[in-house]
């Protein structure tokens, strides 16, 4: 009895051991962020339809907003007015400009209540709206968007949410691991 005891101790403990070693040697854990609308996207109405494959913002829209395919991945903040400075100081500590472009769309320079980090693109409030609905999909409160150098969207995020900043600074790593 004591010899069976024995056996089923070892087993016990050897087993769960056994299992985290072969996951450790042999396993992979790796993430990966897919980009938004792969299959589509539903336009809303008045907008212009993009083709029936996978979405990737027009060309065009990026240019006026300084975008470059050079770059791997590009952060747009969309707003008029934000309050989320110390947010935007952890984006800036995190990543270098070459690896993480941030681009602040606003409609004039006195909508800016700090520096921006970045380049500071200024567009009409009626290309604003545009953009914002049309061609970027991006709804209340969604505020951040970040795409890749393919023009694909990668993210969508609030800058006043902490967990939503995390979210962003977590998918920019990895993304940025893949290139």
């Amino acid at each position: 009895m004591k010899g069976l005891k024995l056996i089923l101790l070892v087993l016990a403990l050897a087993l769960p051991i056994g299992i985290f070693l072969f996951l450790k040697i042999f396993g992979k854990n790796e993430f990966s962020v897919e980009p938004y609308y792969i299959t589509g996207v539903s336009v809303p109405d008045g907008c212009p339809l993009p083709a029936a494959r996978a979405y990737a913002i027009p060309e065009r829209i990026l240019n006026r907003l300084s975008w470059s395919e050079k770059d791997s991945l590009t952060l747009f903040l969309i707003a008029l007015k934000e309050d989320g400075k110390a947010n935007l100081e952890r984006i800036q500590d995190r990543f270098l400009d070459h690896e993480l472009r941030k681009v602040w769309v606003q409609i004039d320079s006195n909508s800016l209540d700090f520096d921006p980090i970045g380049k500071a693109v200024f567009i009409s409030l009626d290309s604003l709206k545009i953009f914002k609905t049309c061609f970027f999909f991006l709804k209340e409160p969604y505020n951040l968007l970040l795409v890749d150098n393919k023009r694909r969207i990668r993210g969508m995020y609030v800058l006043n949410n902490r967990e939503e900043i995390d979210r962003l600074l977590l998918e920019a790593k990895i993304i940025l691991k893949k290139y």
